[in-house]
């Protein structure tokens, strides 16, 4: 399938970036960066929240699919989700030298 910019493929659907799903994320963890850490240190509410966002299902909804695919299995997909969360549903862009393009001269 292919996705369209904003959306990050999951194994338990297909996560799309939208402003509710970016208020939801930002709000439940204060900034993007602390995402990132609970993601890094596996932590389940944080993953079922990231994946209620961008399901735009409620966290009671999706906690058991999120167990049994093992949070393991969907770190990639959600770091990849919340990058894309923190610019506005689009992939960062990075200059030749790997620092991020903010289109500045």
């Amino acid at each position: 399938m292919s996705l369209d910019h904003g959306e990050v493929d999951t194994p338990l659907g297909t996560l799309r970036c939208t402003l509710r799903a970016a208020k939801e994320v930002s709000a439940y963890f204060g900034d993007y960066l602390d995402a990132f850490r609970k993601l890094a240190t596996f932590n389940h509410d944080a993953y079922v929240a990231i994946v209620a966002a961008g399901l735009g299902k409620s966290r009671k909804d999706v906690e058991k699919d999120v167990y049994e695919a093992g949070l393991p299995n969907l770190t990639e997909s959600l770091s990849d989700y919340v990058g894309l969360l923190s610019n506005g549903g689009k992939p960062a862009t990075v200059d030749d030298a790997g620092k991020p393009n903010t289109g500045e001269a």
